[in-house]
């Protein structure tokens, strides 16, 4: 049976990524793994991650540095530490519904030729809400939002194919997603949408922050030295950490 692990940068929402832990061990069908990594931020997420009733293996990670922005990486790190045949990657605020992975491996077992889905529906539901009431009894806030390019299931040869996310962006809201499409494009990834449902948790009514993705200044984002990109000649990874498994 092919195995699958679902990863999750997270940075200083440590009771959010606590209740997206539980979540995801309602799962009609459980992951084999879930990858944890707090990228720099609040050391009690640990604390909350082992109050969760866990039914399958959970690694937690720690990047000791506090690089602004740095989810390439983070995600990166993920992986590295992962090891089954799909990978889910997700954001901390993105909530699964019980039934997402099921659906999702279902979906590329049943078409071998498409690489990677995109989770095309996402509730939304305000914070406070989250936090205080059975995630079955949430509010839903009209109109859901559509696709996020950063929340996905891929193979993992997909993965390796693309060679991971380019942390130069990291420091740079936007960038990072902006860049990993670009990169998916090159790859050549057979993309394709499969409609199952998140929960997006909202602090309140916000904007997205503005992003420029002209072709000048992406090409710029890449050349500038400095402005605490960390990425290493020698590769991936350009930062410290440890991990364990919870």
């Amino acid at each position: 049976m092919a195995t699958l692990s679902v990863t999750i940068p997270s940075y200083d929402q440590p009771e959010i990524c606590a209740l997206h832990l539980e979540c995801i061990m309602r799962s009609t069908r459980l992951p084999d793994e879930v990858i944890i990594v707090n990228d720099g931020g609040d050391d009690k997420l640990k604390d909350l991650l082992l109050k969760v009733d866990r039914k399958c293996r959970v690694v937690y990670a720690k990047i000791h540095e506090d690089i602004p922005w740095n989810y390439t990486g983070a995600r990166n790190l993920a992986v590295w530490l992962s090891r089954g045949d799909f990978i889910t990657m997700e954001d901390t605020d993105h909530l699964p519904f019980p039934n997402v992975y099921e659906e999702a491996l279902k979906y590329l077992s049943e078409n071998p030729k498409t690489d990677m889905l995109r989770f095309h529906t996402r509730k939304k539901v305000y914070k406070k809400d989250a936090l205080a009431n059975p995630i079955d009894k949430l509010t839903i806030i009209k109109p859901d939002r559509g696709t996020h390019y950063d929340l996905q299931m891929m193979r993992r040869e997909a993965f390796l194919k693309i060679k991971g996310c380019d942390e130069r962006f990291s420091g740079e809201y936007a960038w990072g997603c902006t860049d990993w499409r670009r990169r998916l494009d090159r790859a050549k990834i057979k993309c394709n949408k499969v409609y199952v449902s998140y929960y997006v948790i909202l602090d309140g009514e916000t904007t997205s922050l503005p992003r420029n993705r002209s072709k000048r200044n992406y090409s710029l984002a890449k050349q500038r030295p400095g402005e605490e990109r960390i990425m290493s000649p020698q590769g991936i990874l350009g930062f410290t950490y440890n991990y364990e498994i919870l």
